[in-house]
């Protein structure tokens, strides 16, 4: 039987992508909850694939990688004082203003597309970007639900 899945919330203030990913790194390999890989890989993979979403009413950043670089599920929100640069998902010639990163901690590949369309589709309302951003931490969760019920899905 697998750990149910661990919500992390990271509060920062960094003025770069790449600080923003070693801060999520440093407080992801103290969880224990990721491998000495993960902060390259994750790396990697937006520069090759960008993870920037606009929804109009915020714009949001997906940061994930392959389930080999994560050890535990779970889901991380961070929230950054600062707006960081990431490139738009559907036109990486586009630079999104990014506030919020919501960093998906999948074990399970057949989990990982419910997963995105499970936080997807809580971005689509207008509210929820806000509600993130400045909910307590406690509230988070509760709000978050359906995205961790995703990660954890058992087969």
């Amino acid at each position: 039987m697998s750990e149910a899945p661990r919500f992390i919330v990271v509060d920062a203030d960094t003025d770069s992508q790449s600080e923003l990913y070693a801060t999520v790194n440093s407080r992801l390999l103290s969880e224990e909850a990721v491998r000495d890989s993960f902060l390259d890989a994750v790396s990697a993979r937006e520069k090759k694939y960008p993870t920037g979403l606009d929804f109009g009413h915020c714009q949001v950043a997906i940061p994930h990688i392959d389930p080999e670089h994560v050890i535990t599920p779970g889901v991380l929100v961070c929230r950054n004082a600062q707006q960081t640069p990431f490139r738009a998902m559907d036109d990486p010639d586009r630079e999104l203003s990014v506030r919020l990163s919501i960093w998906p901690l999948v074990t399970d590949p057949h989990n990982q597309m419910d997963m995105l369309g499970a936080v997807i589709s809580l971005l689509q309302e207008d509210s929820s970007c806000q509600r993130l951003l400045t909910a307590d931490p406690t509230e988070l969760p509760e709000i978050l639900a359906d995205v961790l019920k995703a990660v954890g899905q058992q087969e």
